[in-house]
């Protein structure tokens, strides 16, 4: 039997449950939707937000979720930037928005971020599960939506975007994205049945795209418009679930680098697979210069796939494209004979970083 179609076997090979996890988004999105009014209710008597941005202070898979949430604001004119490190940018004010980040919330930069705001008057929310920073927020009177927990950070995705979208609904600043919520969820629990376990990998998209890309190098190309964030997303699920190197890039940027790299290293070179994701609202000029760069590249590289999104709304298409990668990043693994689950070389880091911290 072909191996990855041994549901029985592949479950034996996720001790951590990483297929479930990613199995569930759709059902973190409707719970998601649930939990506004839980919400609505213990933020009562907060003080309506003013706001001109919004920034969101997070890290890895509590920050991703920011990313795909600015590109939905940005089509309804609201601008969301993302703070990845310690401390606040310096043009933070009392009209920014401040929304800490952190699916543990025990994360050591958005801890740092959450204290730099204590001095400064600007409207605070925060979204855990927990931990530290919903202790702090609470004791600053912060309104905390709080996340189902038990899950991987990165498997959280659904929670924490459809979190941060009600957020900001709640403030005042984006429309109602409930709808749009729902019709995705709805999407992605067809999806489940076409990319998950059960299904063959002669009609599996995900399983025949892994079974590619494996023993290859994956490089994620996107345009600059809704799928940028998710070529991230690709990239980070390849490293954390994979356990295997990709890197990712955006058009029309890319082609005044990134296009010169691929001359040197033929050894490296030959086990490349771009990867592009594409979108219909891309530019038709960004839709040309993808095609014209796989034209030049693809004689230097092992192959070149391509992705089209699929869906109606940014949301649903984001998030399919998203839930295909998340699949594929997961079966890649268990031909790499890897678990998907473990971050041993991350908690390694943390260990050694906290045995080093300051006295």
């Amino acid at each position: 039997m072909n191996e990855l179609d041994d549901a029985l076997a592949l479950a034996g090979r996720d001790p951590g449950g990483m297929l479930d996890q990613v199995a569930g988004m759709p059902a973190q999105l409707v719970g998601a939707i649930a939990a506004r009014t839980a919400y609505a209710t213990a933020s009562a008597g907060a003080e309506p937000a003013r706001v001109r941005d919004v920034l969101v202070c997070g890290m890895g898979g509590s920050a991703i979720g920011a990313d795909l949430a600015a590109v939905w604001a940005e089509r309804h004119a609201v601008r969301v930037a993302v703070h990845r490190s310690y401390g606040l940018p310096s043009w933070v004010g009392r009209d920014t928005l401040l929304v800490f980040s952190s699916y543990s919330g025990n994360t050591e930069e958005t801890l740092s971020a959450f204290a730099a705001s204590e001095s400064l008057a600007a409207p605070r929310l925060a979204i855990t599960t927990g931990g530290r920073l919903a202790a702090r927020a609470r004791a600053a009177r912060v309104p905390v939506w709080t996340m189902p927990a038990g899950l991987q950070p990165r498997a959280a995705l659904g929670s924490s975007l459809a979190g941060l979208l009600f957020l900001l609904h709640g403030a005042g600043i984006v429309p109602d994205p409930a709808d749009e919520i729902a019709v995705a969820s709805r999407s992605l629990e067809a999806l489940v049945g076409e990319l998950g376990p059960l299904s063959p990998e002669r009609d599996n998209p995900a399983k025949r795209l892994a079974r590619r890309l494996y023993g290859k190098l994956p490089i994620i190309h996107t345009g600059p418009g809704i799928l940028s964030p998710v070529g991230v997303r690709w990239r980070g699920q390849l490293h954390e679930n994979a356990k295997t190197p990709s890197f990712s890039n955006v058009y029309p940027e890319l082609d005044h680098n990134e296009i010169m790299g691929w001359q040197a290293l033929a050894e490296v070179r030959r086990f490349a697979t771009l990867v592009v994701l594409r979108d219909r609202d891309d530019l038709p000029a960004v839709r040309r210069r993808m095609e014209v760069t796989c034209e030049i590249l693809a004689p230097r590289l092992a192959a070149v796939e391509w992705i089209d999104a699929q869906g109606d709304g940014v949301l649903e298409r984001m998030l399919r494209t998203v839930a295909l990668g998340d699949w594929t990043s997961v079966y890649l693994a268990f031909l790499n004979d890897i678990d998907p689950t473990p971050v041993a070389d991350i908690e390694l880091l943390k260990s050694r970083l906290a045995s080093r911290a300051p006295e």
